[in-house]
């Protein structure tokens, strides 16, 4: 009798049989991607839905809506159709107008996009306007301490000119008190003269008396202190002040008082070639250059520095000298 014989199991002998078992159906039925991806093709969208995505093809952005809303005359024309009062108008005519539900669905649709680019616009416009104040804020901060800053620069010099001011006043009094003592001065060396000359041609002299001359009366002879201030006032009458005279040389160096003295006497005498005839002996005895850059020029005589302070002299004279500023006192 033939013995049957069976097809050997191919599976490892450690396998157990329920594991197996358990292999062989998982064998048998799909992954669980395959799983979910069977019900999502099998999920079907409502008609609602469909209706609603085909509604937002049709209006996709704020350009389709706006033509949208503007071709069924719910929103105005121009630069005012994206706007609150547009929108609230548009969505009051709209409701009153009963829409069918496919232009309902476009028509929500559309007004969402203008709603959110109404705000968008209201949100920048609030932003620019804080960022407005802000730096209207810093500006005004800032010109405020500018201008206490100037204000503050301005009592400054006002001071100090007022100062300047005093002080110049106080030099003229000065100066006119010393020049009316030497006129006085003068004055009284005049009359003693004359009286001495009078009593001296009404007495006579007496016989077997040697006649004394008479000393003349002169500077030289006069106390030091009048000497002093006629000295004084003589120099005053012939000094010429430059005010802003700054004079430099080729290279751009400051110039000595002996250079400036020479240019000058040189100018001097290119102008009286020129037609500009000047005293007689007009010169430049000596030049000072003072600590800010004004200049004192020292003429020979009183009537060459009065020259020198004429307009068209003045003018002259800075010009061939190549001085940047004049203010001839």
């Amino acid at each position: 009798m033939a013995t049957q014989s069976r097809s050997p199991d191919l599976r490892p002998a450690s396998t157990p049989p329920i594991s197996r078992a358990v292999a062989s159906a998982r064998s048998s039925t799909p992954t669980g991607t395959a799983t979910r991806r069977a019900t999502t093709r099998s999920r079907k969208l409502t008609p609602s839905q469909e209706a609603w995505s085909a509604a937002e093809k049709t209006v996709p952005d704020l350009q389709a809506a706006r033509d949208f809303l503007q071709s069924r005359t719910l929103i105005p024309e121009g630069e005012h159709a994206i706007s609150g009062p547009a929108l609230v108008s548009g969505l009051l005519h709209f409701a009153s107008s009963a829409p069918s539900s496919e232009l309902a669905r476009k028509g929500l649709i559309a007004f969402a996009h203008l709603a959110k680019a109404v705000v968008e616009e209201k949100t920048q416009s609030a932003v620019s306007g804080r960022v407005l104040e802000l730096a209207e804020d810093q500006l005004r901060l800032r010109l405020d301490h500018h201008t206490s800053h100037v204000e503050e620069r301005i009592e400054g010099f006002a001071a100090i000119v007022e100062r300047m001011g005093s002080g110049l006043e106080e030099c003229t009094a000065e100066l006119r008190a010393v020049c009316e003592r030497v006129r006085e001065t003068e004055r009284a060396m005049s009359e003693a003269q004359n009286s001495f000359q009078r009593a001296r041609s009404e007495d006579g002299p007496n016989r077997g008396e040697s006649t004394i001359p008479t000393p003349q009366l002169t500077l030289d002879s006069a106390p030091a202190r009048v000497r002093r201030a006629a000295t004084l006032a003589d120099l005053l009458q012939r000094q010429v002040l430059i005010r802003g005279a700054t004079i430099l040389s080729e290279e751009g160096e400051p110039l000595s008082d002996e250079a400036i003295r020479d240019k000058a006497r040189t100018a001097i005498g290119e102008m009286e070639r020129g037609g500009l005839t000047a005293p007689n002996d007009a010169s430049v005895e000596q030049a000072k250059v003072l600590p800010k850059g004004d200049v004192v020029f020292t003429m020979s005589s009183v009537e060459a520095a009065r020259w020198l302070h004429k307009p068209a002299v003045s003018k002259q004279l800075a010009r061939k000298m190549g001085m940047t500023a004049q203010v001839v006192e």
